[in-house]
């Protein structure tokens, strides 16, 4: 790799990890976009790019969520009985959600996640939360069809969960920070079942460039990883220091203007 390219990616890395530990949200709504853009600026086969920025965006979030499970878990505020309650239909979710987004074509993947990128904005802007109106214990039959919903959706479009679970654990008057760390946890095997099955299903397909395995585009997950480590703290620590309101909004118009331009690159 060129010192450009290292470079690129770097900086993705850190503008990832810090609206990441911000708004505790990031991953593939920067990724993704930014990914395909890197990939076609690369001359990577269009046919195959955004299935690449999809599991390579996945496999940094294997990276991402490994670390911040340690960081919750000293505060001991994983639930880990929902975790384990969740998981099985989390894997199912996310495995099946990305067996289908590897038969889509780049241009409808793109699209897809253009459309799920504006939901995303929008709740960001309008600030929904469900109110808390359900018991805090969570029957475990609500939890399967939940899981199954959260790691489909998020399969995807590449991102960890957050978005869904934190919602909805919060709806069920868990607090907020047990609710983050919880769906950090959930985030794991999410993104690793996806990443699993980018793999595997990528290991014979031949246009790939070299470097990845499967589909998923190792420099680019180291670099992007390494990036994310020295802005994700900093992130947090902002959090009550800046205008999240504000950069809330910014950040919204941010990703929808990125899938926007994903999608008419195919166009």
């Amino acid at each position: 790799m060129v010192l450009t390219s290292i470079l690129l990616l770097l900086v993705l890395g850190l503008a990832v990890g810090f609206f990441a530990g911000l708004l505790g949200i990031g991953g593939g709504a920067i990724m993704v976009p930014a990914l395909t853009a890197f990939f076609l600026w690369q001359n990577h086969d269009p046919v195959w790019i955004v299935h690449m920025a999809l599991a390579t965006s996945m496999s940094c979030i294997v990276f991402n969520a490994i670390l911040s499970v340690r960081t919750h878990q000293k505060h001991h505020a994983v639930l880990w009985p929902v975790v384990s309650t969740i998981t099985p239909a989390i894997l199912l979710g996310s495995a099946l959600a990305t067996l289908f987004v590897i038969k889509l074509e780049s241009k409808v993947i793109a699209l897809i996640f253009m459309v799920l990128m504006v939901l995303v904005a929008l709740q960001l802007l309008l600030g929904f939360k469900p109110k808390a109106t359900a018991a805090k214990q969570i029957p475990k039959i609500e939890l399967m069809p939940a899981g199954f919903i959260i790691g489909f959706v998020s399969a995807i479009i590449a991102i960890g969960g957050g978005s869904l679970t934190v919602p909805y654990l919060t709806w069920h008057q868990i607090h907020i920070r047990k609710a983050i760390a919880t769906a950090a946890a959930i985030s794991l095997p999410l993104a690793l079942a996806s990443t699993l099955v980018f793999m595997a299903k990528g290991i014979k397909q031949t246009g790939l460039p070299e470097l990845t395995l499967g589909y998923v585009y190792w420099p680019a997950t180291i670099l992007i990883s390494t990036g994310s480590l020295f802005t994700t703290s900093l992130g947090a620590q902002l959090t009550h220091r800046l205008p999240v309101h504000y950069l809330k909004k910014i950040f919204a118009a941010v990703i929808v203007l990125l899938a926007l331009k994903m999608y008419f690159s195919f166009n």
